[in-house]
């Protein structure tokens, strides 16, 4: 079985603070889970596309049916590909943890528009386990767990957002 999130969101902000805050969204006091985050790519392309990859480390407490094999804490690498359109002003980001996939696998794309001055984005998460024995449970804790923490990356994304609004960095 694979478990699917698609949730939808809208901020307050144009697409140029949007994208700018979403490249420079760590550190942030509502992701504190995140140890690292290094750009390993960044390049304009043929149509005048911003692309980035980079790579982020973050850290979160397991749940308690799966400590004994993993422990109580799991740092996990993560890569993120993203390309803004600045002339569409359209933002998607694909994201996948690159270790532990045995455990858990979970992608989630992003896609960031404008609409009416304000910026729109449309999440699609997907959980897949190949862990014998406790595939479901996991599927369903990560996609819990997911749910509960993309308030805090929305509220991260919106503070960084309002600093650069509070800056008149535009």
């Amino acid at each position: 079985m694979v478990l699917l999130l698609s949730n939808s969101y809208t901020y307050d902000h144009d697409f140029n603070t949007a994208s700018l805050a979403y490249l420079n969204r760590y550190p942030n006091p509502y992701a504190k889970h995140v140890l690292s985050s290094d750009t390993l790519e960044c390049y304009i392309d043929d149509q005048g596309n911003l692309r980035t990859t980079r790579f982020v480390i973050k850290t979160g407490r397991l749940p308690g049916f799966i400590k004994p094999f993993l422990g109580d804490r799991l740092n996990s690498c993560i890569i993120e590909k993203l390309i803004i359109n600045p002339n569409k002003k359209t933002m998607v980001c694909y994201s996948a943890n690159i270790d532990h996939r045995k455990f858990i696998k979970i992608e989630e794309l992003l896609n960031y528009s404008t609409i009416k001055g304000s910026t729109f984005v449309d999440s699609n998460v997907k959980f897949s386990s190949n862990f014998i024995g406790f595939k479901q449970k996991i599927e369903e804790w990560s996609h819990s767990k997911f749910l509960q923490n993309m308030k805090n990356s929305r509220q991260g994304l919106g503070y960084v957002m309002n600093q650069f609004k509070d800056k008149s960095y535009q």
